[in-house]
């Protein structure tokens, strides 16, 4: 399955929509990171931001190539994600997902593993309320275990 890629920014709610599906070259993922970053991480200057990750139907990627996805992971933490919602049907790719956040953001608070777009859009509705809220600081993840 040929790699595909689309990235959504919604500036005034300050979220991120990344799909990933199919198997990715490096080509694909040199691309997918540049994209990344022009169209979702630069706009926000470092100001506080959510990325929903939906990689349904993405494969695992060599070694070489993951670490070119996990280089724009760490960059974006860097520069204001606070959540990100990640969403996989392969368990495999979701574990070298955690694996790559884990490696790039030191110990990676912002993702949260979702089963299905709706639950995730749920999360995202719930951390949205507080994303100003300094009490959460760099990570909103800690809301979903408020009361």
């Amino acid at each position: 399955m040929k790699a595909h890629f689309e990235i959504k920014n919604d500036l005034a709610r300050r979220l991120v929509h990344t799909r990933m599906t199919g198997l990715f070259t490096r080509a694909d993922m040199e691309r997918w990171a540049r994209a990344y970053r022009i169209q979702a991480t630069t706009p926000y200057s470092g100001e506080r931001h959510m990325v929903f990750a939906n990689m349904l139907g993405m494969k695992t990627v060599h070694p070489s190539i993951a670490q070119i996805m996990g280089e724009e992971i760490g960059h974006a933490r860097r520069n204001g994600v606070a959540l990100c919602v990640h969403l996989s049907d392969d368990t495999v790719q979701r574990l070298q997902a955690a694996r790559i956040a884990r490696q790039n953001s030191v110990h990676d608070d912002v993702t949260v593993d979702v089963d299905s777009v709706e639950e995730g859009r749920r999360v995202i509705a719930i951390c949205s309320k507080r994303m100003d809220d300094a009490r959460f600081g760099g990570s909103l993840r800690d809301v979903l275990s408020q009361p």
